[in-house]
This record gives C-alpha cells, structure tokens and sequence, in this order.
C-alpha cells in the first residue's frame, strides 16, 4: 500500500498566524501600549503649552504640542525657537537627576534651562543633512532649576519634518522606563526584526543559488535582504562623518528595492518582460545617478522630494500584477502574501509623508516592522510549497519502494530461473553430447575415406567445443550464486600450483607452448575452489590466446600483499577492450585467432568469483606485446610444521601396496582423465578410464571381469552423478573402495565428504597418492 501523506494542518492552526500577528503588531504600534512603562508620576512633568517663534523674525505665537510645521502651513525645514515653561515645588533631592526627555526633537539644537546652557549640538553640513527629529534624552543641571517658574528656550534647525514632541521634565528614575521602552519599540526591535529578516534572506539567497531558475525566489530573496538592512541601518545613532553617505544609502536602497519588486513581480506572475526590465534598470541607473549628484550638492531631499512618487508609480504597478496573480491562483498564502505586499507599498507612501512631514510629527516609520511581515507571508508561501513538495516526494517514495519491490522480486525470479537454466542446459545437455561424442568416435573407426573421417574429425572438434561451452555455463551458474559458501582459509600456493599443473601441462603441450609455473614457499589466505576456479580460467584463457612460446604463472609478495601473475605472449588487448572482456560471452578478434576461442565465459567466471573473494585484480596489456593478468592476494605466515618440496626435486617412491591394485576411473574432462591415467599407471595400478558413470556401469555388469579396489568419480559427471554412482557401487559391492572428486562449491559438498573421501579440485599428486594409501575405513 502506499504511505498516507501526512495531514495537512488543522483550520485552526491555518488562523493562527493571520489572528496573532495583527494583534501583536497593534500592541506594539499604538502610542497606548507604553503606559506601563511610564511608571508611577510624582514629580515628573508633561509640557504641553509652547510659544513659538521662526527665527526670521515674526510674532511669538503660543500653540499645543506636539506640533507639526507642515500642518500650520509653515516649510518642513528651516530654523526656529520654541519656549517653554514649567512650575517646580520642591527643589531636587541631593543626588537626584532631573533629565529632559522629548519623543521628537530635532538633532541640531541648542537647549538653555533658565539662561544655563544645557546641550548644543555643532551647526556643520553634515549635521544639518542629518537634521530630523529624533529621541532625545538630556541631563539637566541641578543649579540651573529653581523653584517656581522654570523656562526653557529651544533653538533648533529642520532639515525635515520640522516639529516638536510634548516634552517630558522630572527625576530621572521616573522617566527612564518609559525613554527604555520608547527606545525598544522604534529602534531595538524593529532592528532585531531586520536582521532575523536578513539572515532567512541569506538562507533563501543560499537555496536559489541551487535552484536559479526559481527567479522570483532569488528576486524577492534580494529585495528583503536590502530592505532589512536598510531598516537595521536605520535606527543606528551614526557618527556625522558618515551621515551624508548613509543618506545617499537610504536613497540607493529605496530605488533598488522598487527595482526588485518590480523584477519580482514580473517573474512570480510569469509576465517577464525583458525589454521593461531593462528599461527599469536604466532608469534605476539614472535615478542613482542624479542621487550621488544631488547628494554631492546637499540636495539630495530635494531630489527625493521629486523622485519618489515616481518610484511609489512603479511600485503600484507591481503590486497591481501581484493583486491579479493572487486572485487568480486563489488560496490564503498568496493571498496574504499580496496584502503583505500591497502593505509594503503602502507603508512606503506612509513613510515618504512622514518624511516629508505631511504626517503628525510624533509619527513613527512603518516599514522596519512591515518588511518582516511579507517575509512571514512568503515564508508561509514557501512552506506550503515545501510541505507539498514532501507530501508528493513521500508518495513517489511509497510508490517508487512499491516499484522497486515488484522489480526486484521479477529479477530475482528472472535470474533463478536462469540460474536454474544454465545448470540444468550444463548438466542436461552434456549426457547427450558425450553419447554423441562415442558415436562419432565409433564413426570413425569404420570410416575408411579420408575425406569422411576429415569431416568427422571437424565435427568431433565442433562438439569438443560445444562440451567446453557446456562445462563453461555449469561452473558460471555456480560462481554467481550468491548463496554459495565462502570460506577464506590458509592456502599453499605450491600445492594449488602443482594441482593447477596436473590439469593444463597436458593443454599446453597440445597447443605446442611451455607453461612455467616458479616454484614458491608462500600462503594466502583465501578460499581454494573459487581461487582455484579463477586460476584455472585465467591460465586457459593465457594458453588459449597465447600466440608465443610460453605461459608464465608466479607469485611474489609485495608487502603484506602477493602478486599472482598469468603473463602470456598473446596479441595483446586494446584499452577499449580490457572491461568488455570480463562480460559473459564476449570474445575478441575471433577472425584473427586460428585456436579454440572458447565459450567467452572465462573471465565472466573469474569477475563473479574474485567478486565474492574481495580480491583485485588488475590488467596490464600492451598490443602485439601479451597480458599480464595480476591478482592481489593478503598474504599469511607460513605454518611451522609446513614442508618444503620444490617441483624440480625427485618425486619420492609410490608405496608397494598401490602396485598391481585395478582402479576405475570415471572423469568426464578428457585432458585431466588421460593425466590421471597416466599418473595412476605410473604408480602401478590397472587402471580402466571411462568418461561417463554408463560407461562404467555396462562394464561393471559383465560378470567375466573381476570388479576393481577402487573407484575415483568426479561429482560432476553428465547424466549419473558421482555421488549417485558411488551410492549404486556401494549397496552392490560392500568392500569396494570409493573415492569422489568434485570442483564443486555446492553447500552439500560437506555431506558427501563424510559418506567418501573427496578430493577437491585441484589437487595435487601427492594428496591423490595419500588417498589411494590410506587404510581402509572401518
């Protein structure tokens, strides 16, 4: 079944977010939400009442604050000086601080209590770029207060939004809490905000980097990662040295930003228009450089003054594609993430009053705290996106798993019953070819034309052939299968060397070459059939191909390791063809090879098996210069109770007891049945060798021939297996000696070897004696 996909949230947790932001929001932006902070009011005061005098000359004017110049009709810049009065009772206690705090109060100013000059700010170009109304926060002197009336006098320069606050006088301890939350509300929140906003900008930044044709994503990643630290750059307190640049910062900021939103909404709606990208990046351009111009002239507001609703155009516009696209595709994200937006937009109209003082000036800046809310709405956006992409990656999963199984279980199928194929074809297949062989044979002992027996002898080669495919496709199914035991122990290379030479001497003499194997004192540790398997076909496959005189089989030891090399004089494999020749049945330059080529399933046999091994093997190969096939083996100490017999000492004296004994031989491989022939005979036994376990049986049951002392079969036979066979001989003939030889790496293997003695191929002349002299079993 595939996986459930996991429910999508509840409708209350789809109301979470959209309820609690508005509220938090308002909490933190209504003026009413810092009256906790204020304190209990004793002896501080508010000042509300102020005469008011522009500094070009004119009446004094008494007014209400706070007060807003542009609201009177009066330039939102320029100089002025505000008077103010308050009552004290009671002269400070000793120790008391009395400060001053004003919510709005321009930077460049000059404030005097009672005559007494309590702060001045330096009258300098930089200063009065700078020159906009900001918290402030200023210690009075305690000899300039006096009891009773109390004035203070404010002298001050605008370079917008000229206004003043409602100021605040009393003890310090009174005023702190309310200055602290002030500061809070519009400066270090809005800035944490920002930077939180900054960083998951990087983080989206990060994610279209691996994703660039996610081009509203990477848009929308820069224009929040600008905005955000345009906002946290905001509220710093800046050195005056550095004001006029981050003046023309803000500037730059502000264009880009639209510029971007702009590319954003052009890409989220997939309305792209190249040409009005770069008519808008011109443009961009241009507005930039009139800026720094401006700017360099310390005019910089006046061009901002005219810049900016052409820039707030532009902005309405991408909000009008945005609006659309949402509505279109529907759903609450989209939709949230337009009016988030459309917020954007409208906090930016918003501030650009503000800063042009056409708003009350106790109004604060919207957009540090609006920026982060469309961050919010399109991070909601992005983790429905997400949340789909996983719910439809778990269902593939689910399926692909479902997929997988399916398939796994038909190739598992498939390959048994081809395991099974190649075994039965092996096994099958070989009785009928032997019993063809022997007619073909008989066929030729009474073909009396050369012409005819030449054709039989072709086709007795065409059936060697065959037989050597089918011998082939057996021990392939075999070393594939995985089930099959490995038993890694320690191995004398010497002796697998002298029972590797009993089997291929006899197929190299017939090819006219000269195998040389160099003698060695050394121990691997692996597993003797599937070694033996590799080296076996590794040295026919040399001796089949080689176009020299000789093949060469060494061993020397490389550190902890041993290298097992077949070189041969062949003609040599092209670097294209040294992967191709360990496929199954793959065969090269069959045309320009006059020898047997083989069934091509050699060096499949030998990847399968050094596969299970763990052993490597490399192939050096030169064209027209032979191969050198190298095996890495681990290397093991040589045991102490180990004797050293070199090949070219003289081989010791065959018992006596062996002499004149009759031995039936049953091997189906021609080759190693006429070596163990001629060994045999040359121990003195009578030895009578058949090819198949029939043949054996018909001799068997002439009553006139006396019954042999032993009977050697190999497990393998075609048709009659060995086991089988021995099974008949023994219910029939008790005291007959029985004996099986087996290249096999079957897992019952252990079960015949308790029933018989087994040699296991190869083997060397000596084991073979040691058997034949060893005491019957009781």
């Amino acid at each position: 079944m595939p996986l459930r996909p996991p429910a999508g949230p509840a409708p209350w947790e789809r109301l979470l977010l959209p309820l609690l932001l508005p509220l938090l929001l308002a909490w933190l932006l209504l003026p009413g939400a810092a009256a906790w902070g204020q304190g209990q009011q004793t002896l501080s005061q508010e000042l509300r009442q102020a005469w008011f005098i522009q500094a070009d000359g004119g009446s004094e004017q008494a007014l209400t604050l706070p007060d807003t110049w542009r609201q009177r009709d009066l330039p939102a810049r320029g100089h002025a000086h505000y008077r103010l009065e308050f009552t004290l009772t009671q002269r400070p206690a000793p120790g008391q601080t009395w400060v001053l705090r004003a919510e709005r109060l321009s930077r460049l100013h000059q404030l005097r209590l009672n005559g007494h000059l309590v702060h001045e700010t330096p009258d300098t170009p930089a200063m009065r770029v700078h020159a906009s109304p900001a918290q402030t926060w200023l210690e009075l002197p305690a000899e300039a207060l006096q009891l009773g009336s109390n004035r203070l006098d404010i002298q001050l320069y605008y370079h917008r939004r000229a206004g003043l606050s409602t100021i605040w006088v009393g003890p310090a301890s009174e005023l702190e809490a309310g200055y602290r939350w002030m500061r809070l509300k519009e400066a270090t929140l809005p800035q944490w905000l920002n930077m939180l906003a900054a960083g998951f900008s990087l983080l989206l930044l990060l994610v279209w980097m691996d994703r660039r044709h996610e081009r509203a994503l990477g848009l929308f990643a820069l224009l929040c990662l600008l905005t955000a630290v345009r906002n946290a750059v905001y509220g710093l307190s800046l050195p005056p040295a550095l004001v006029q640049a981050f003046d023309l910062f803000f500037y730059a900021a502000q264009v880009l930003s639209l510029l971007l939103l702009a590319g954003f909404a052009m890409a989220w709606t997939e309305h792209w228009r190249p040409r009005l990208m770069r008519g808008l990046v011109g443009g961009a351009v241009l507005l930039l450089l009139v800026g720094a111009l401006a700017s360099w002239q310390h005019k910089l507001e006046i061009w901002r003054t005219w810049s900016y609703p052409l820039l707030m155009l532009v902005g309405l516009g991408s909000l009008a594609l945005i609006l659309r696209r949402a509505f279109q595709l529907g759903g609450w994200r989209r939709l949230g993430l337009a009016l988030a937006l459309l917020l954007l937009v409208c906090g930016g109209i918003f501030d650009y009053l503000v800063g042009q003082g056409f708003m009350d000036v106790t109004h604060r800046y919207v957009l540090p705290w609006l920026q982060p809310v469309a961050m919010i709405a399109f991070a909601s956006l992005l983790a429905e996106r997400l949340v789909q992409a996983l719910r439809r990656s778990e269902r593939h999963q689910a399926e692909l798993e479902q997929l997988v199984a399916a398939r796994t279980a038909e190739l598992q199928a498939a390959d048994l019953a081809k395991t099974r194929l190649l075994r039965a074809a092996s096994h099958d297949l070989r009785q009928p070819v032997t019993a063809l062989g022997l007619q073909l044979g008989m066929a030729k002992l009474r073909a009396q034309d050369p012409a005819q027996r030449q054709m039989l002898d072709r086709a007795t080669q065409g059936l060697q052939s065959l037989e050597d495919m089918l011998k082939g496709l057996l021990d392939y199914s075999r070393v594939e299968r995985d089930d099959a035991p490995v038993q890694q122990q320690a191995l004398s290379m010497q002796a697998l060397f002298e029972a590797i030479a009993l089997h291929a001497e006899p197929l190299a003499r017939a090819r006219g070459l000269e195998l040389r194997i160099r003698p060695c004192r050394l121990w691997v540790r692996s597993d003797p059939l599937l070694l033996e398997q590799v080296l076996r076909n590794l040295i026919s496959n040399a001796i089949k191909h080689s176009t020299g005189r000789r093949v060469l089989l060494s061993l020397r030891p490389r550190g902890h390791q041993a290298w097992l090399e077949v070189r041969d004089g062949g003609p040599g494999i092209a670097p294209a063809d040294q992967q191709r020749i360990f496929e199954p049945f793959v065969q090269l330059d069959r045309a320009n090879t006059s020898r047997e080529q083989g069934s091509g399933l050699g060096l499949a046999i030998v990847r399968h098996a050094l596969r299970r091994l763990g052993h490597r093997l490399e192939l050096h190969s030169r064209l027209g210069r032979g191969s050198c096939f190298r095996l890495i083996l681990p290397l093991c100490p040589t045991p102490s109770s180990w004797r050293w017999m070199s090949s070219e000492s003289p081989e010791a004296p065959p018992p006596a007891s062996l002499a004149g004994q009759r031995i039936d031989l049953v091997e189906d491989d021609g080759p190693l049945r006429e070596a163990l022939q001629l060994q045999l005979q040359h121990w003195g036994m009578e030895v009578r060798a058949f090819a198949d376990a029939e043949s054996l049986l018909k001799q068997l049951d002439q009553p006139a021939l006396p019954p042999p002392h032993w009977v050697l079969a190999d497990r393998g036979l075609p048709g009659l297996h060995g086991d089988v066979l021995l099974e008949r001989l023994g219910q029939r003939w008790p005291s007959l000696r029985l004996a099986l030889m087996s290249a096999d790496i079957a897992p019952d293997e252990a079960a015949a070897e308790r029933r018989w003695p087994l040699l296991r191929k190869p083997f060397s002349p000596q084991a073979l004696q040691d058997l034949l002299a060893r005491p019957p079993r009781a």
